[in-house]
Order: structure tokens, then sequence, then C-alpha cells
């Protein structure tokens, strides 16, 4: 996901239409998350999810 698509950490600040406006009520629970760069991505990739349930990725 991009950040356009996820909208403003803050639901109540989130452009409609994105995944904030629409299903988030709260800045804690934003219904989504986005790292902030690939080296966090893979860090908490690997803290909720185990090899074997990764899908190999291909650009």
């Amino acid at each position: 996901l991009n950040r356009e698509l996820m909208g403003a950490t803050n639901p109540k600040e989130a452009e409609a239409g994105t995944i904030r406006a629409d299903f988030a009520q709260t800045i804690d629970e934003n219904a989504v998350h986005g790292s902030d760069s690939e080296t966090s991505a893979a860090r908490e990739i690997a803290y909720f999810f185990a090899e074997s349930e990764l899908c190999p990725r291909t650009r």
C-alpha cells in the first residue's frame, strides 16, 4: 500500500476514500500500518510473520 491509499495517520484528517478515512476511528486504531523505511518494514515483517508464511516478492 502506498501512503496516498492509506490516508493521513489521523483518520479525522484523512481524505475521503482512503482506508483510514473510511475504516479507522482513532489514531491508535487507524486500520492500517505503513513502515517508514525498508529497514523498518523488514524488522516489522520478521516480527509478525515466519519466513514460511511469506510469498516471494518480485518487481
